[in-house]
C-alpha cells in the first residue's frame, strides 16, 4: 500500500495537476453555452493548444522543478518531497512567483492574441493559493497535494458551468480522485487529515474566487 500511495503522490504532484486541468479544458468536446467559438476551447487551433501547453509546462512544471533542483544542490531543501515544514517556504514562494509571471505574461498579450480569460484566472488562482499557503505554512504543514487536487476540481467545476452540457461523470471522477490522492498522503503519514482538508479547501476556493472575479 505504501508503494501504491507513493506512486499516486508522484503522478498527482501539485506541479502536474494544472496540466491535467488544462488538457481537459482544451480537449473536452463540449461547446460553451455562449455559443461563441473562442469560448469553446476544444475548437482552438492545434498550434494554439500546443503553445498553451508549452507555456504552462515551462512556468508551472519545468521552471519550478529546476528551482527545486538548485535548492537541493545548495542544501536549502533536503528532499524533493519537502517533508520538513521549514523547508517548504522557499519552494512555495518560487511557485507563486512563476504563477504570477505567467499570469502577467498572458494578461498583457497583444490585443490580437486571444487568451481565454478562464486560463488567466486559473493561473491567478494558483498564485493566490501559493501565497496563502506560504503564510499558513508558518503555522501548519498544509498539504500541497491537497491544494493541487482542490484547485483541479475547482477549475473543472467553474469551467463546466460555462458548457452546454455539464460533464457530471468527469466532475465526480475528479472529486473521487482527490479523495484517493489525499488518502495516499495520509497512508504515507505525510500529513494529518486537517492538513489535507485545509489544503483541498484552499485550492478549491482560490480557483472559485479568482475565476468568478476575473470572468
Amino acid at each position: 500500500m505504501q508503494k501504491i500511495s507513493s506512486f499516486i503522490s508522484w503522478v498527482f504532484l501539485p506541479l502536474f495537476t494544472p496540466l491535467y486541468a488544462l488538457a481537459i479544458a482544451l480537449y473536452l468536446p463540449i461547446n460553451a453555452s455562449s455559443f461563441v467559438m473562442n469560448d469553446s476551447l476544444h475548437l482552438l487551433h492545434p498550434k494554439v493548444k500546443f503553445l498553451f501547453f508549452l507555456l504552462f509546462s515551462i512556468f508551472i512544471v519545468i521552471a519550478p522543478s529546476f528551482s527545486l533542483f538548485v535548492m537541493k544542490k545548495n542544501g536549502m531543501i533536503q528532499s524533493f518531497e519537502l517533508e520538513n515544514r521549514e523547508e517548504r517556504n522557499s519552494p512555495i514562494a518560487v511557485t507563486m512567483l512563476y504563477c504570477l509571471i505567467l499570469f502577467f505574461f498572458l494578461h498583457f498579450q497583444a490585443e490580437g492574441a486571444y487568451i481565454p480569460p478562464i486560463l488567466k484566472a486559473m493561473v491567478l488562482g494558483g498564485g493566490a493559493a501559493a501565497g496563502i499557503a506560504y503564510l499558513i505554512n508558518k503555522f501548519m504543514k498544509i498539504s500541497l497535494h491537497g491544494i493541487g487536487m482542490g484547485a483541479f476540481f475547482g477549475f473543472i467545476y467553474m469551467f463546466s458551468l460555462r458548457l452546454e452540457e455539464i460533464p457530471l461523470f468527469l466532475m465526480i471522477s475528479i472529486l473521487l480522485l482527490g479523495g484517493i490522492v489525499m488518502s495516499a498522503r495520509l497512508i504515507l503519514n505525510a500529513h494529518t487529515l486537517k492538513e489535507v482538508g485545509y489544503g483541498y479547501l484552499l485550492g478549491f476556493s482560490t480557483q472559485l474566487i479568482c475565476i468568478l472575479f476575473y470572468m
